[in-house]
């Protein structure tokens, strides 16, 4: 897992990857192991992940607005499961060829998408670095 924070960022993260591995690792013996099982087991990991971590946002006034991104690479039988919210990637790196296998959740990324912003603009909207999904707000 990856992490990247926010306005108290370092917290976020941390709380946010301990909390998804702790709920994977005391789920995954108990699902079955099909695609959609797993598949399940990362996003709820994920929302339970965006609990704690909304939930000690709430009880702090200096990190009400803490949040971070959450990248969850689980491989099992030689498949990889991901799980990815937040302004970052995921890539696959095999021989000499890189592929971006997500996209970001920011602004600029879905302006790109939508083709209304190309990325060697030279001036980006001042909104570029929103994030419209992050781990602390689904």
């Amino acid at each position: 897992m990856v992490w990247v924070g926010y306005e108290g960022g370092e917290i976020a993260s941390r709380l946010a990857i301990d909390a998804a591995t702790r709920y994977i690792k005391n789920h995954f013996e108990i699902i079955e192991h099909d695609k959609e099982s797993i598949k399940d087991l990362i996003e709820n990991s994920m929302e339970y992940a965006n609990r704690i971590v909304f939930d000690i946002a709430q009880g702090s006034e200096e990190l009400k607005s803490m949040g971070t991104t959450l990248e969850i690479c689980l491989i099992y039988n030689n498949r990889a499961y991901i799980g990815h919210i937040g302004d970052s990637r995921i890539y696959r790196i095999r021989d000499k060829f890189i592929r971006k296998l997500t996209n970001d959740h920011s602004y600029v990324e879905t302006l790109v998408k939508d083709r209304n912003y190309y990325k060697r603009r030279s001036k980006a909207p001042s909104k570029k670095e929103y994030a419209y999904k992050s781990s602390w707000m689904f």
